[in-house]
Parts: C-alpha cells; sequence; structure tokens
C-alpha cells in the first residue's frame, strides 16, 4: 500500500495512481517464470518405454534440458495424468494442431530431461 499513500501524500493525478496500482496488480497476478525450464510448441514424436513416455517437441527442448538425448523429454510413469492426455492427443492424431507448453524439472539420472507440467495453450484438442 506504499503506494496509494505516496499517490496521496503527493496529490498525484487519480488516473496514474490507478495505473499504477493495475500494473502492480497485473505484476502479482501473473508471477515471472524461468525462460530456461518451459518450451512452447507441438508435439512432434512419442515413444513409450518401460520408464515412462518419451516425447519431442517441434521446437526442441528448453535450454535447461539442452543435453538430453536427441531432444526426447521424459513423463516419469508417476504422472499417470500426463501421460494419459499426451496418449489420448497422439492416438487421436491432433498432437500437431494442438500448441502446449512443457515445464521441466532438468535431466535427472534417466539421463532424460523430465516433464513436471503441460500446459495448453489453444482451447480443446483441434
Amino acid at each position: 500500500m506504499t503506494h496509494a499513500y505516496e499517490c496521496l501524500r503527493a496529490s498525484l493525478p487519480i488516473r496514474r495512481c490507478v495505473l499504477g496500482l493495475l500494473a502492480m496488480y497485473a505484476l502479482m497476478l501473473n508471477p515471472a517464470h524461468a525462460g530456461a525450464g518451459y518450451q512452447s510448441g507441438h508435439i512432434s514424436r512419442v515413444s513409450y518405454t518401460t520408464g515412462g513416455v518419451l516425447i519431442m517437441m517441434d521446437s526442441g527442448p528448453p535450454t535447461n534440458c539442452s543435453a538430453t538425448p536427441f531432444g526426447w523429454m521424459m513423463i516419469a510413469p508417476q504422472y499417470t495424468a500426463l501421460i494419459a492426455w499426451v496418449t489420448g492427443l497422439w492416438f487421436q492424431g491432433t498432437a500437431a494442431s494442438v500448441q502446449v507448453t512443457l515445464y521441466t524439472a532438468g535431466i535427472d539420472g534417466t539421463g532424460y530431461c523430465q516433464i513436471s507440467q503441460i500446459d495448453t495453450l489453444s482451447a480443446g484438442s483441434g
């Protein structure tokens, strides 16, 4: 509330005060994400292994996963909701038309980049 106090104390125009407060509020609603841990694009390949599901993006892996083998990123077996969603999208044949953002936790002991979240950027699956 320092901004509101400063606006009143300095007798700034109400419009300037409101715009400043709205800007501060917007920054609080949209926390910054480190660009190194996420990547947007389309799923271009899927491979099923005993250790989880591997996927590739048409835009490549995020920078924190640049050393992942051949660009493959892994969804660990315990993330059943992510695996189910990717499997459905892939076998439905619409993976190339749905833009997603993958959030990653870096490369772990498996040697693959680990996917921790998938965010859909388009409504529906087509």
